[in-house]
């Protein structure tokens, strides 16, 4: 294995790490805020299907890719490893950095601010493909946050019992009741009851009642629903995050001198950064989300969850490279808004954090490419 190969392999599984780090909490953020689940739990289920996600990024992620590949540099550049591996360093360097402060970054958002500097650095600014960056990037990740807030807000209107009511029904039960049918007494020596068929009765209720009430019956409640959508949305997150890394690990994978690695192994490398990332480090920026961001009940956090995973999965299939933080933040806030019940300064902290991220990256990069280029 040469060096660069070596190198190319530390500083994925380091952008993978410090994926996993910041984005764990986006999936997860809710079950933790409305109460359903502690930290530990949560972080281990949001880990379990970024996993899943990153391996079927390998599947699904072929537009991601294409866009991340060379996609976003124009025709006339001719891509070098030294830019490859500086524009991952860029990006994993300033999400480790947010995520030791416990702000929600987006690698998205990391990866495009290095490319950019990177390749504006190494190629000259005509050697970036602007209209690509606008139209498949920018747009997506400017709109994406605002259709989360919307849609969450929509969702939680017309869901019955918004906001918790506690006559509001939140369990669906199950039940098998056997019927019974009485034989006449001209029939038999006298009346007798006979089971007939069995019949399936659904009920709905609130949780506590319908446990009360019915103990032996099956029951789906909103909590249920709601690590279900917790699931999804780091499905999501992996099959969206995943193919990005890739793509950029691969690009530089094809310039270093004798050596490739087959998508498939750099898929396996990036989830099991993204994985390692999650369980040791991925506290920090979750307890933001959770707590600092605004208080939600379980039929909050499951409708900004539902949403999240609708339209990053949406982005990871058709290959728009949607935030997974800004659309779960976008949710969350989209939650607590009308309750009027936000906390302001973390607000500010995350919108600064966001607002700082393509410029902070972008520099990044250009000293890892400066680094890079002297070494390489």
């Amino acid at each position: 294995m040469t060096i660069q190969v070596l190198l190319l392999v530390v500083v994925g599984v380091f952008l993978a790490y410090a994926n996993g780090a910041n984005d764990v909490s986006k999936g997860i953020a809710t079950l933790v805020g409305s109460g359903v689940t502690d930290y530990r739990r949560a972080i281990a289920w949001g880990t379990v299907w970024t996993a899943v996600g990153g391996v079927l990024g390998a599947v699904f992620g072929g537009a991601m890719l294409a866009t991340f590949g060379n996609g976003l540099l124009a025709p006339g550049a001719t891509p070098t490893f030294a830019a490859a591996l500086a524009a991952l360093i860029g990006a994993a360097t300033w999400v480790l950095l947010a995520t030791r402060t416990g702000l929600p970054v987006s690698t998205t958002h990391a990866l495009v601010g290095s490319l950019m500097g990177v390749a504006a650095t190494a190629y000259g600014v005509d050697g970036v493909r602007w209209s690509a960056l606008g139209g498949k990037v920018f747009l997506p990740l400017l709109i994406s946050p605002l259709a989360s807030f919307l849609l969450t807000g929509l969702a939680l209107r017309v869901s019955e019992g918004r906001r918790g009511s506690a006559n509001a029904a939140d369990c669906l039960c199950a039940d098998i009741e056997p019927a019974v049918v009485t034989v006449p007494a001209s029939a038999a020596a006298s009346a007798a009851l006979v089971p007939g068929t069995a019949t399936l009765r659904l009920t709905t209720g609130t949780a506590e009642a319908c446990a009360i009430s019915q103990p032996a019956a099956l029951r789906l409640t909103l909590d249920h629903l709601h690590w279900l959508s917790s699931g999804m949305t780091s499905l999501a997150r992996g099959m969206n995050d995943a193919p990005k890394m890739v793509a950029l690990a691969l690009a530089a994978a094809t310039l270093a001198p004798h050596d490739a690695f087959s998508p498939m192994a750099l898929f396996t490398l990036v989830t099991v950064g993204m994985v390692v990332g999650s369980l040791c480090a991925g506290r920090r920026v979750t307890r933001v989300l959770a707590e600092n961001v605004t208080a939600m009940d379980h039929r909050e956090g499951f409708a900004a969850n539902l949403v999240t995973a609708g339209l990053v999965t949406m982005g990871a299939i058709y290959g728009l490279p949607m935030s997974t933080t800004h659309v779960a933040s976008g949710g969350i806030v989209g939650s607590g808004w009308e309750r009027h019940a936000l906390n302001r300064k973390t607000l500010r902290d995350i919108a600064l954090a966001w607002i700082v991220t393509l410029p902070a990256a972008a520099m990044l990069g250009m000293a890892g490419y400066a680094v890079a280029k002297a070494l390489l």
